[in-house]
């Protein structure tokens, strides 16, 4: 039975309700893959603040070659047509549906049979992801970085993941001559992979010139770089290592973006912020609410390719729920696995790949990623 009290009170808080068979929070690629299957057959509410999708993965080249990411953002209008997109942010999740505020302040409680989390991580700045704006806007930011970065002669990149390691790549096949140090807290670069393919990628970034040093951390640095404009400084780690730099660009991995299932649905959280999901990925403890991506807890690299499996065992049981069943597909996390393809520009890169395990081609890393940053995959998807 419904807690009238609890309704009353949302709809003291909201301006108005917004009601479809599923409500997707989130558009990044998790979200917009399972709204662009779902659409065909349901009517789908997808809450974004952006009003477009964009290749994650292409981010890298767009910081260098700004006019790339005319291809790599695509709006949500051309890209999911028949979905119904709300440009809000989900604020509060409740029993009632979602509660979501726009640009302007003005709040709606969005309500479907049933609700995806899909929000992603949150990052420290807006290079990989974008926090609010348009397509216009985003591609003006990638415009303005280029020319900071092309005049900064000392670049110091913090963390050394897929992204900061793809970064140097870029900055070292766009300028030679820029001096680029890496600092990775970890003993070696690359660690959700395999150690050959992380000793190659190292070799071929210090054959260009960077400067990699692993085991070191540089703390209290986090909230002077969330402008990713911020000018010239100096650091040093805690090995006693001084860096000075004309441009700092912090390369981490982001955290779970899940704030609004505090108030509510902390019981379905774990300590650092993830959600817990069963194995037919729903919240674990809710019957229509599920979870996707890089927010739920499954043991495994939060790696792009996985995300697919994600959409494919949630699409089946979010129809199955619609059609009055119960779910029965389940999600077998990859847990342990080191497949990786990280382009070093867009001419090579390395790759550890099932069946093949690490491969030095690097005519195969173009061909599968580097050349294209997997825009075209995803054009093909969304019938771009």
């Amino acid at each position: 039975m419904k807690d009238v009290s609890v309704e009353v009170a949302n709809e003291e808080r909201v301006g108005e309700r917004k009601v479809g068979d599923v409500v997707i929070y989130g558009g990044g690629i998790a979200g917009a893959l399972l709204a662009r299957q779902l659409s065909a057959t349901a009517k789908v509410i997808l809450v974004d603040p952006l009003d477009y999708f964009e290749v994650s993965m292409a981010a890298p080249r767009n910081l260098v070659k700004p006019d790339f990411s005319r291809q790599s953002i695509m709006p949500f209008a051309k890209a999911l047509p028949r979905v119904d997109h709300v440009a809000a942010r989900l604020t509060e999740l409740t029993s009632e549906g979602g509660i979501v505020e726009d640009a302007s302040g003005r709040r709606l409680l969005v309500t479907g049979k049933a609700a995806v989390l899909a929000t992603g991580n949150r990052f420290a700045n807006e290079l990989v992801r974008g926090q609010e704006g348009s397509g216009a806007d985003r591609h003006a930011f990638y415009q303005r970085f280029h020319d900071r970065l092309a005049g900064a002669e000392r670049i110091l990149l913090i963390g050394g993941g897929p992204i900061g390691v793809e970064v140097a790549g870029e900055i070292t096949e766009a300028w030679p001559h820029k001096h680029v140090t890496l600092v990775e807290s970890q003993p070696r670069i690359l660690r959700g992979t395999s150690e050959a393919a992380a000793a190659r990628a190292a070799s071929i970034l210090e054959k260009r010139g960077v400067t990699i040093l692993t085991g070191q951390r540089i703390d209290g640095l986090l909230s002077n770089l969330q402008d990713v404009f911020a000018g010239s400084g100096e650091v040093t780690t805690d090995a006693g290592q001084v860096i000075a730099y004309d441009l700092a660009i912090l390369c981490i991995g982001g955290r779970p973006n899940t704030a609004f299932m505090k108030q509510n649905f902390a019981s379905r959280l774990t300590p650092d912020g993830h959600v817990k999901v069963a194995a037919d990925l729903r919240v674990k403890g809710e019957r229509t609410i599920f979870a996707l991506g890089d927010i739920t807890d499954l043991a495994e690299n939060k790696m792009a390719f996985h995300i697919r499996g994600h959409v494919k065992v949630a699409a089946t049981n979010i129809r199955s729920i619609l059609a009055g069943k119960s779910p029965s597909l389940s999600y077998k996390p990859r847990t342990g696995d080191p497949t990786m393809v990280v382009t070093r520009g867009s001419r090579t890169g390395v790759a550890h790949l099932p069946l093949f395990g690490h491969t030095r081609w690097s005519w195969l890393v173009r061909k599968v990623k580097a050349e294209h940053m997997l825009v075209p995959n995803y054009a093909k998807i969304f019938s771009l």
